[in-house]
């Protein structure tokens, strides 16, 4: 996540649009989006600050503990999808595909389309293939 604008270069672009320079020129001369502009403008109104209101963290995970742990361990088969349904099932509490991805992935699990198949091993079979066809070929001519 990017880091914030200093406090110090919010007052310098405030102290500069009370003087009377305007939006649009502060917005060039600062290189800070308009919108940034009136977000701070209101935010020393509201709170008399320029101090950046603390980050909240927007998704409580309702999948961490050893509860979920144990029940990754016995739905290791499972797609993301039959995961969500089970934990519906046995927990009472529905949770988004994307829940369990994000979950899964803070315990270091990986969730691959293709388990132990590499572009190696595809590329292997494609040649056993093309030799395959091309011997049946010469049998029948």
């Amino acid at each position: 996540m990017a880091k914030g604008h200093s406090i110090d270069l919010r007052e310098r672009v405030l102290r500069t649009l009370d003087e009377g320079l305007s939006k649009r020129a502060a917005h060039h001369l600062f290189h800070i989006s308009r919108s940034t502009l009136d977000h701070w403008l209101a935010l020393r109104e509201q709170t008399g600050s320029l101090a950046p209101r603390p980050m909240r963290r927007t998704r409580s995970c309702q999948l961490e503990g050893a509860v979920f742990q144990e029940f990754v361990r016995r739905h290791a088969h499972c797609t993301l999808g039959e995961m969500a349904v089970a934990w519906h099932r046995e927990q009472g509490v529905l949770l988004s595909v994307m829940s369990f991805s994000r979950a899964l992935r803070g315990l270091g699990w990986t969730r691959k389309k293709r388990v132990g198949v590499t572009r190696s091993v595809i590329a292997t079979r494609s040649v056993i293939a093309t030799r395959s066809a091309t011997k049946r070929r010469e049998r029948t001519s």
